[in-house]
């Protein structure tokens, strides 16, 4: 029995210390509140941001998994792949504002479902960046250095400014890929079949 009651009582004054070094605040009404420490708000911020990175890698990586040549089809989404791999969200927000631009426009040509957090998190990110970072102009020597103004209807719609790269892939390849994003293949136009049939 003197042992149960202390280990209750020990108990109890590890709970009484650990109350008594939680910080206490003020709220605006002026009333007391037990808080969390500065120190483990920072350590709670930190896990957070790992695991929305560890779900931007995995949701990213999924959808480059689904066909073998995705990645060399896709470079510059692949190139943010690996950059988020090896350097982290700090990493990716280094990249030059134009490749940043490419890596969403072939994003949004490939995700029709926004529901893994991952990939909606990564466009959000990436479509601030485009927005919000000014665009290095190159401009002839002696020309006037002022940024042209972009169209209206480009504040809107930023993808109309999206030049896609095109690379060389065979016909069965590029069939292949559509069918493992859109789940089936298309039907051929009657006019085609027509045309081979004679």
């Amino acid at each position: 029995m003197l042992q149960v009651l202390k280990t209750q009582l020990g108990q109890s004054m590890a709970s009484m210390r650990q109350l008594l070094q939680k910080p206490i605040k003020v709220d605006e009404k002026g009333n007391f509140k037990l808080g969390t420490s500065q120190r483990s708000e920072r350590k709670q911020a930190r896990n957070e941001s790992r695991q929305r990175l560890r779900q931007i890698r995995s949701d990213l990586f999924a959808l480059l998994g689904q066909h073998p040549s995705s990645r060399r089809l896709m470079r510059h989404l692949a190139m943010v792949e690996r950059t988020l791999q090896a350097e982290g969200i700090e990493g990716f927000e280094a990249l030059p504002v134009r490749f940043i631009e490419k890596a969403l426009g072939e994003l949004e040509r490939v995700v029709w479902d926004w529901s893994p957090s991952g990939l909606a998190e990564l466009r959000s990110r990436m479509a601030v960046i485009v927005k919000n970072r000014p665009r290095p102009v190159l401009a002839a020597p002696g020309a006037d250095t002022a940024p042209a103004a972009l169209p209206a209807a480009a504040d809107s719609d930023f993808s109309l400014n999206v030049k896609a790269d095109v690379s060389e892939a065979t016909h069965a390849e590029f069939e292949a890929m559509e069918r493992s994003w859109a789940g089936f293949m298309p039907k051929p136009v009657p006019a085609a079949e027509e045309a081979v049939a004679a």
